[in-house]
């Protein structure tokens, strides 16, 4: 789960955050705190289908599951093992 979560923040703050201008932690809201916006979350999508060989289905393209670095680990990680 780290491993994964340290992919998945590299990349966000790689993309989202390209001035290092605020830090994220694994409970940061990354939506409330307009890292990420609804366009970014297909970005994200996209990344983590290609960086780690998964399907992510329509139905869990929602905001619980990308609202912070742990959730989209969950998700990540939940995908990985099954």
């Amino acid at each position: 789960m780290a491993d994964t979560m340290a992919v998945i923040k590299d990349f966000v703050m790689e993309e989202f955050v390209p001035e290092d201008d605020i830090d994220i932690d694994e409970t940061t809201n990354l939506l409330e705190e307009e890292v990420v916006d609804s366009l970014g979350i297909f970005t994200l999508v996209a990344f983590i289908e290609s960086k780690f060989g998964v399907s992510v289905d329509a139905a869990e393209v929602n905001l619980q599951n990308f609202e912070t670095l742990t959730s989209i680990t969950k998700l990540v990680d939940s995908k990985l093992a099954g």
